[in-house]
């Protein structure tokens, strides 16, 4: 039987809390995806005023973002936490743009739409990956051999 936890008075299974933690990576890679310069996406800045420590720190969150997928079914506790950690960097670098910390150039409108949709799935993506971590510490129900 599948561990559940009330949420809102809905219950919430851990296989429905590891969908939605795979659907909202999936999201804000798609999302990632779109914030490219054209023809792939809607980037308009140009891209070499970007210093390259704010590369390696989008590479580092791509691959916690995607190492957290595998890892919520394998070992929920750990994907959990790498969940979280995705969520809450992929805020940082949101953030950090804002403040021109990656480069000095102001983001169009409709680039900072689309970072605050991403900050809306990275919200999410934090939210399930607790909610996961809560459900893997349960005690599991001894079954009685009587």
């Amino acid at each position: 039987m599948d561990s559940t936890k009330r949420v809102y008075g809905l219950r919430l299974t851990a296989s429905s809390a590891k969908r939605a933690v795979s659907a909202a990576v999936i999201v804000i890679l798609i999302l990632t995806f779109l914030g490219f310069p054209p023809p792939v996406g809607i980037e308009i800045r140009p891209q070499s005023h970007v210093y390259l420590i704010w590369l390696m720190y989008f590479v580092v969150v791509l691959i916690i973002e995607i190492a957290a997928i595998p890892m919520i079914y394998r070992c929920p506790s750990v994907g959990g936490v790498l969940g979280i950690l995705a969520a809450i960097l992929n805020i940082l670098f949101i953030l950090a743009d804002q403040a021109h910390l990656l480069q000095p150039e102001v983001a169009p409108f409709s680039y900072f739409l689309l970072q605050s949709v991403t900050v809306i799935a990275s919200l999410a993506l934090a939210y399930f990956s607790s909610v996961i971590r809560q459900i893997a510490r349960m005690p599991k129900p001894q079954s009685s051999a009587s």
